[in-house]
Formats: structure tokens, C-alpha cells, sequence
């Protein structure tokens, strides 16, 4: 039957065995993706795109001397000396714009710059978030709304060139799309309110939020302990019985290693076939 989270019922929560799954604490969020880049997809359409323009980002990479540059072909460094910005203390230059790139396409770029880009996998504090990478970012939009630019440009009736294409490029990285724009995962946020109501201990919760899941029925899927890693700040200090933690009922040993076996294995028994069997294993132990 179909339960819900069973908040504040200790007896019931205690008849439940857990199917394993992934835990909301242990999925992968957007600032994760970003920081674990280099497990991010490799991309085809990122070679064509970057890849005529390596000499221009490791040069961004090398030599932190701004004033070498033309503006025009770096609007970044535009920016950086617009605004006086200030280097941090390796020499970076953090800038804050990714426009409309989401975290999956962030970390695509930042692992095929590593991965191209000599020099930049030995140092990644200095061009992750930083001027290159953004500029290749720049690069990127440049290449992909090109057609919808162009069409701005003939439309005010000015002239259409690859300066202008990449100053709408940056443009675009600077004003477009704040990240609460971004489509949120619902079923994540969902998945983590049921868990917390699940797993919560303290005092509202009562004694059905000290790790009373299965504690009448045996061993969760797997033999899957449900409580590893649970966050900080859904256990709070309560008053405790030593009764809550008892089992109370159990599952005879190899009744409980063979429904084991089958859940774990997902042996193809059929349910005639799978009660003779439970019947046979009964039948040398009291019933329950």
C-alpha cells in the first residue's frame, strides 16, 4: 500500500521495510556541477566553437597584463577596465556573468578548457569563474545567437562585424537571465521535503523520528542503512528512551536472509512459487 512520511507514527514506521534509493543529500545540486566540471559530458559542438581560439584564451590564461590587449576583440578586459577591477590574490580576475549558460553547460566549457587549453588544468583557481573562462563563455553565445544578433544590428541599421557580434555576446552574458530564473528540480525539492519529514529526529517529531524505519519488519532493501548521512540540521537534541531503539519482532534468520536474497536479486519466482517457499521456512520456526 501507498503510505506517506508516517510523521509521528512510531508503530507504523517501525512495520516498514525502505526499497534503497538516492537520497536527496547525496544528488548532485547546481553548485556541485559546477566545482565536479570535469564530470560533466564532453562536447563536439564545444571543439568547433573554441577550439580556432586557443592561442586568444591561453594568452587570457598567461599574461595578466590587460593592457596588451585590444578591448574590441576582449570585451571582458573592456569591462575589467571600465570598472577597475581589482585582481585577487593569485592574479584572477573573478567575474560574476554566465547570462543564460546553465550549470550543465558551465561545466561542459570549464572541462573542455582544461582539458584544451595548455597550462589551465595545472590551475584552476585562476580562470574558473575567472576572465578566460568567461570570455570563452562569450565565445560560446557569440557563435550560438550570431543569426538573432545579426538581425538586431540590420534592424537599427548599423554596421554588422565581429566586434559588434562579440560586444552583444557580452552584453547578453551581462544582463540576461538571473539564476532564480532557471528551471528549479521539483522533483529534488519534493524528494527533500519527504525525507526530512522522514528522517527528522527531535522533539516534534517525537520517537517515531529516531530511526524507527523497519525496526519490526528486518533488514531494509539491500541491507541499505537509510540513516548515513543525514544533514546536521534535521537532528536536534530531544530526550530519548532506550525502549525506542529495541526490536521488538524479527523475521526468523533465514526467512529474513531469503526475502533478502530475492528482493536483492530480483529473481524471477512467481508468487505460488515464493509462498511454498516462505511456507516451507515456517513451518521450522514458530509462527510470528
Amino acid at each position: 500500500d501507498l503510505v506517506d512520511e508516517l510523521w509521528q507514527d512510531q508503530a507504523k514506521r517501525r512495520e516498514i521495510r525502505l526499497g534503497e534509493w538516492i537520497h536527496s543529500w547525496d544528488t548532485p545540486r547546481e553548485e556541485d556541477l559546477i566545482q565536479n566540471f570535469m564530470s560533466a559530458e564532453v562536447s563536439k559542438e564545444l571543439d568547433d566553437i573554441l577550439l580556432p581560439h586557443i592561442a586568444s584564451l591561453q594568452k587570457l590564461l598567461d599574461s595578466p597584463d590587460l593592457n596588451q590587449y585590444g578591448a574590441e576583440a576582449y570585451p571582458v578586459i573592456d569591462y575589467i577596465l571600465q570598472s577597475k577591477k581589482k585582481p585577487d590574490g593569485v592574479g584572477a580576475y573573478s567575474i560574476p556573468f554566465c547570462g543564460d549558460i546553465s550549470s550543465h553547460e558551465y561545466a561542459k566549457i570549464a572541462r573542455w578548457f582544461s582539458e584544451n587549453v595548455p597550462g589551465a588544468s595545472g590551475q584552476v583557481e585562476k580562470w574558473l569563474g575567472g576572465m578566460p573562462l568567461v570570455h570563452a563563455f562569450t565565445l560560446v553565445v557569440a557563435h550560438r545567437k550570431a543569426s538573432d544578433f545579426e538581425k538586431r544590428i540590420e534592424a537599427r541599421n548599423e554596421e554588422w562585424n565581429d566586434s559588434m557580434l562579440l560586444k552583444m555576446a557580452w552584453a547578453d552574458l551581462m544582463i540576461s537571465y538571473p539564476t532564480n530564473s532557471f528551471v528549479a528540480d521539483v522533483d529534488l525539492e519534493c524528494l527533500t521535503a519527504l525525507e526530512a519529514r522522514m528522517f527528522e529526529d527531535s522533539e516534534e517529531a517525537g520517537p517515531a523520528g529516531n530511526q524507527q524505519w523497519g525496526l519490526d519488519a528486518g533488514q531494509h532493501h539491500r541491507r541499505w542503512n537509510v540513516y548515513v548521512g543525514i544533514p546536521d540540521e534535521w537532528v536536534s537534541a530531544r530526550d530519548y528512551s532506550e525502549s525506542e531503539l529495541e526490536v521488538r519482532k524479527t523475521l526468523p534468520a533465514p526467512f529474513d536472509r531469503y526475502l533478502t536474497y530475492v528482493i536483492d536479486s530480483a529473481a524471477p519466482y512467481s508468487v505460488i512459487t515464493l509462498m511454498l517457499h516462505l511456507w516451507s521456512l515456517q513451518t521450522s520456526y514458530p509462527k510470528l
